[in-house]
């Protein structure tokens, strides 16, 4: 005993003559003590030892020694060398950390740090293992660093947080850290029962060879970070509550199921929170960064909300291949943006290319939003795959795009019926599919839809077009709808060449509804499509002084007689048979030879009833259609086939007719 404490008697005053660090080591767990912190220890009983509130059990002591190694305060440093792992504890936080180590498993279990000014602890990752793993628990938030870690669990999660705090995941700069898990019960690589905060300018790559890559039981954000997830037996991110990209760049690859999947943590939402502050939404949210997804399992989710899916910013990229599957009457279709309440995109770049067999590129069982006055917002979304076919009691639901530029496609054919045919069974590739209201706002957005056996755009509830261009090349019907279409802003151009160019089933006045705007719409399918289509030409409503015009086909069936309810403005049925031709440019002028507007046909077209309005059409005025083979020079606008403000006057007169 007495030897005991000479040495250390020794020990203590060359600390305090060097300024240095005392290490403690226990098995391979060592506890750092600096100089200037160490203070009185205690050796009691000639069995125990007190530094800074750390007691030991001599006899579990394998060495202590004095040198100059510097300590950071509040820090754990975990450092991994192959089947081994050792544990350095600064002294400051040494009372609230237990470490155990089993070959190069190890296990940390943290108690309260309010006697360290509540600062948290950080526990630094490095080194590498391809059989080790970090399990944390604890009540107590705190962050744990990846210092370039290459680290692998071959039975189970790599890194296992069982805390239900905050935990901050952080990469540190220029460090790339690699974190793989394999066979076992658990949910993730990198799982947490807490929220999941990943942050620092380093890389992380991780795959999940079990079950998911990275699982919160909580919320996840990313800000800076680069993170890679390689590969994941089911989802990339799975989470509740909500789901966060403020910045940094996350790509995923090589899942069996969704990207980025996240549920609703309770039974009910809270609704969005300031701050997100005790959110609980199910809401995926692009604030910012860069998310790459390939998605290719069957039936899988680029991201999948269980609330809504929010972008404000940021880039968007989802490829995605895959086939649908039907179960128990039920078709499950592979979606590269997919949510159970809406979607709202109010800027951002989104670019997706969905080649999966009847894919849907944006699908929302609310409704979609997306706002076009954002003139930084870039859609381009191409859906290539083809249509497939399954027998289904069930019916299909809508289906939209749009924003500042969008390229929608659909190349080839899809599933259902043929021009003016219902299918429950189809499941055609489509851009945007939603369950209810579609809304697309102003602003100088350029919206290009092509589809080849698809419609380009469809609600099951209503679609309002406020503004910007929306041009639409489809051989099903270019914009449908089971409720009112309102155009009330911007220019809309649609040629349908299989089916009607715009459908409403609504049923009721007011089905097609212009107000301002301009809506150039026509049919070179022939009879009974329409241009219009909304079963009695009365159903159409005119509420302010937008422009007007249907052309090709039937035209509801209707004649030079069909009326319009409470019109704001003159308008015409004609009924002369127009033969439209490609070349030619038709202007619609009144007697006095002021033009109201000029178009032109992308494929010649027949017309036993055409429609007509416009500003400054008033009733009981004579109004006639020319042509000429030269296209306008003065135009202000010039947009697929419209030339809106152009004086040019048309040589050879097609028909003449008195306005209602």
């Amino acid at each position: 005993m007495n030897r005991i404490y000479t040495l250390l008697t020794a020990i203590v005053l060359t600390i305090a003559a060097t300024a240095q660090t005392l290490n403690v080591q226990v098995g391979n767990v060592t506890y750092q003590f600096p100089a200037s912190q160490t203070g009185d220890m205690t050796y009691d009983n000639g069995s125990t030892l007190t530094i800074m509130d750390k007691t030991f059990d001599l006899s579990d002591i394998s060495s202590m020694t004095v040198d100059q190694s510097q300590v950071t305060d509040n820090q754990v440093r975990i450092i991994y060398d192959g089947t081994t792992a050792t544990v350095q504890v600064a002294g400051n936080i040494a009372p609230y950390v237990t470490a155990s180590i089993n070959g190069a498993h190890v296990t940390i279990d943290q108690s309260n740090t309010d006697a360290v000014n509540g600062d948290e602890i950080t526990y630094q990752l490095s080194g590498t293992s391809t059989n080790g793993s970090l399990t944390l628990n604890g009540s107590y938030k705190c962050t744990v660093s990846l210092a370039g870690v290459t680290l692998a669990n071959p039975t189970g999660a790599a890194i296992n947080i069982t805390n239900s705090k905050r935990i901050q995941l952080s990469a540190k700069k220029e460090t790339v850290n690699t974190i793989s898990d394999g066979s076992g019960s658990q949910k993730a690589c990198i799982y947490s029962k807490g929220q999941l905060q990943f942050q620092g300018n380093g890389t992380l790559n991780v795959a999940g060879n079990c079950k998911h890559a990275v699982k919160s039981a909580s919320y996840i954000t990313v800000k800076n970070i680069t993170i890679n997830i390689t590969s994941a037996v089911s989802d990339g991110f799975s989470c509740e509550e909500y789901f966060q990209l403020k910045s940094g760049t996350v790509t995923i690859s090589g899942t069996g199921d969704d990207g980025i999947q996240c549920d609703l943590g309770g039974t009910t939402s809270t609704g969005e929170t300031q701050d997100h502050s005790d959110e609980d939404t199910g809401n995926i949210y692009i604030d910012g960064g860069t998310l790459n997804i390939t998605a290719t399992a069957d039936t899988a989710k680029g991201i999948k909300a269980d609330g809504d899916v929010k972008i404000t910013d940021g880039i968007l990229n989802v490829n995605q291949t895959g086939n649908i599957i039907v179960e128990d009457d039920d078709i499950s279709y592979p979606t590269s943006v997919k949510s159970t309440g809406d979607i709202i995109i109010t800027g951002g770049s989104i670019t997706i290319n969905n080649t999966a067999e009847g894919g849907k590129a944006l699908s929302a069982d609310g409704n979609i939003s997306i706002d076009e006055s954002n003139a930084t917002t870039v859609i381009d979304i191409t859906a290539n795959g083809k249509g497939g076919t399954a027998e289904t009691s069930g019916s299909s639901s809508g289906e939209t795009a749009t924003s500042y530029k969008i390229y929608i496609s659909f190349p080839t054919s899809g599933g259902g019926g043929g021009p003016g045919q219902q299918s429950s069974g189809g499941s055609s590739a489509k851009g945007i599919k939603v369950q209810g209201t579609i809304y697309l706002y102003g602003g100088s957005s350029e919206v290009y839809t092509s589809t080849n056996g698809a419609e380009g755009l469809e609600s099951k509830t209503a679609i309002y077009i406020q503004g910007g261009k929306h041009y639409f090349n489809c051989y099903d019907d270019c914009i449908n709808s089971s409720g009112k279409i309102y155009f009330n802003g911007g220019v809309t151009v649609c040629y349908g060449y299989g089916n009607d160019a715009v459908d409403s089933n609504a049923g009721t006045t007011g089905a097609i509804t212009i107000g301002d705007g301009t809506i150039f719409t026509y049919t070179t399918a022939g009879s009974p499509e329409e241009g219009f289509d909304c079963d009695n030409n009365s159903y159409i409503q005119i509420t302010g002084n937008g422009i007007g015009i249907s052309a090709g086909g039937a035209q509801g069936g209707g004649s030079s007689s069909s009326t319009i309810s409470n019109a704001k403005q003159g308008y015409a049925f004609v009924t002369s048979s127009l033969g439209y031709q490609t070349g030619r440019y038709y202007t619609l002028a009144n007697s006095s030879g002021t033009n109201l507007v000029t178009y032109s046909f992308q494929s010649n077209c027949t017309s036993s009833l055409s429609f007509f309005t416009a500003k400054g059409m008033a009733s009981g005025s004579s109004y006639n259609v020319k042509y000429s083979t030269s296209a306008p020079t003065d135009a202000t606008t010039t947009w697929h086939g419209l030339y809106l403000g152009s004086t040019a006057t048309g040589t050879s007169t097609l028909t003449t007719f008195t306005a209602k």
